[in-house]
């Protein structure tokens, strides 16, 4: 014979507990999941965004800035670096300020999620997901023989506002020089 106080199964009371438990604990991890995926976007985009970077400071250092056969300099300072594949009538390495903070035509070009090149304007075509905009200036203790070269890739969005941020999630800023050498 049973005794009345040993359980015979679960009550209704502790399978309501576990059940709230159990649903606090899944939207627990559902929160988790959420806020990896918006992490690891994060990151692709930034990895994205440093690679496209990277390709415009190697198109930069790619243009003449070296010394003649007579020892004069001679820098490339009409190279469209804003098309792809580069053309004439440009600006090339011609120094220019404030090119990182406002969209100057010959110092921007606007890409897909692809890396490809849809317009180089001062506004950023519908198709456009980032902005690359970039600036070549003297270093100051070389003016002659070394250039600054910065770029700043952001998220087209950003590019469209008028006070755009110069630093945040998804904002990437690449600074090299480029030394004066003999051809």
């Amino acid at each position: 014979m049973r005794s009345s106080s040993s359980p015979r199964g679960f009550s209704l009371i502790e399978v309501l507990v576990a059940i709230a438990v159990l649903s606090v604990a899944l939207v627990s991890l559902v929160g988790l999941f959420t806020a990896a995926a918006g992490v690891t976007a994060l990151a692709r985009d930034t990895t994205f965004a440093t690679l496209l970077a990277s390709r415009k400071v190697e198109e930069l250092r790619a243009l003449a800035f070296t010394y003649d056969s007579a020892g004069r300099p001679v820098t490339d300072t009409d190279t469209d670096t804003g098309l792809w594949p580069p053309g004439p009538a440009g600006a090339g390495l011609q120094p220019a300020a404030g090119t990182l903070a406002a969209n100057v035509p010959g110092y921007v070009d606007h890409l897909d999620g692809f890396g490809r090149q849809v317009g180089g304007g001062a506004q950023p075509p519908g198709q456009a997901r980032y902005t690359r905009r970039w600036q070549v200036m003297p270093l100051p203790d070389d003016p002659s023989g070394t250039l600054v070269v910065h770029v700043v890739v952001l998220p087209s969005r950003l590019a469209r506002v008028a006070r755009a941020p110069q630093a945040g999630p998804g904002i990437v800023h690449l600074v090299a020089l480029r030394a004066r050498k003999a051809s």
